[in-house]
């Protein structure tokens, strides 16, 4: 038997909503209309050079997007509204889902922080790092001080 968690904390019109979607969820897997945390897909490229990491966030505005690079790992977090077409409809299929999304992707090789660019067009983010090369080394010049 599966038991419905209703937690009177915060708003119990907010709460009671999402018990009775998950109702409907049950009832008919198809269905979801709360708010949740998803995890968009993500690809990532590897060429000599650089990393190319690409994330499908169709409904996002950049503005909504926060991304964090490390030497290590990228992560790409957000929010998607939900989409209201019609305010009197009642759901026949609901499947896009809309929420806070956070993704930690640990990268296949050191990267240059500094060099990370980001894209966002037709839905798709792109994030571009260059690779630290390995045995690269950095001429470092002494300074005379008095």
């Amino acid at each position: 038997m599966t038991y419905i968690k209703i937690n009177f904390g915060g708003s119990f019109e907010d709460e009671f909503q999402k018990a009775v979607d998950e109702v409907f969820h049950l009832v008919r897997p198809a269905f979801k209309n709360y708010k949740c945390t998803w995890q968009p897909n993500i690809d990532v490229y590897e060429s000599i050079e650089e990393i190319i990491v690409l994330v499908d966030v169709a409904g996002l505005n950049k503005e909504d997007l926060n991304i964090e690079v490390d030497r290590k790992k990228i992560k790409i977090a957000g929010s998607r509204k939900a989409i209201q077409l019609l305010h009197n409809a009642r759901y026949c299929q609901a499947e896009i889902p809309h929420g806070y999304f956070e993704r930690n992707v640990v990268l296949p090789a050191l990267v240059d922080v500094q060099s990370a660019v980001a894209s966002y067009a037709d839905g798709i983010l792109v994030v571009r790092m260059n690779k630290l090369l390995p045995g690269k080394t950095h001429r470092v010049s002494v300074i005379a001080t008095k």
